[in-house]
């Protein structure tokens, strides 16, 4: 492992924020979907295959880790990204309780349109 310069350790730090502010808007926005009925079918496509396709990329190909931490441990950032947010032990949950988030939207949304 070699050592980057402290700027790229920000930049991708910053870049991996970008990506989760991007997520967690996704999430709320199939939750408003599920909530109220109310779907843009443009949004909606692009939300549920964004979440969609980090889900594969975080479970099917990273074992349950942010596919980031390699890029991140390869230029000398160990830490984490939800470790910069809050305590290890919490941030150990994010992924597991973002999960469970996306599948409770996800049951929201099939309860209103199938039932």
């Amino acid at each position: 492992m070699h050592k980057i310069s402290k700027k790229h350790i920000i930049a991708l730090r910053v870049f991996h924020g970008i990506l989760t502010v991007y997520f967690t808007l996704c999430l709320l926005y199939l939750y408003v979907v599920g909530i109220t009925g109310n779907v843009d079918g443009t949004l909606f496509i692009l939300a549920a295959l964004s979440l969609g396709a980090e889900g594969m990329a975080v479970f099917a190909f990273n074992r349950g880790d942010c596919p980031l931490i390699h890029i991140q441990r390869k230029i000398g950032d160990d830490k984490p990204f939800f470790e910069l947010l809050v305590p290890r032990h919490l941030a150990k949950l994010a992924i597991p309780v973002f999960a469970v988030l996306t599948v409770i939207a996800l049951v929201l949304i099939l309860l209103r349109y199938v039932y």
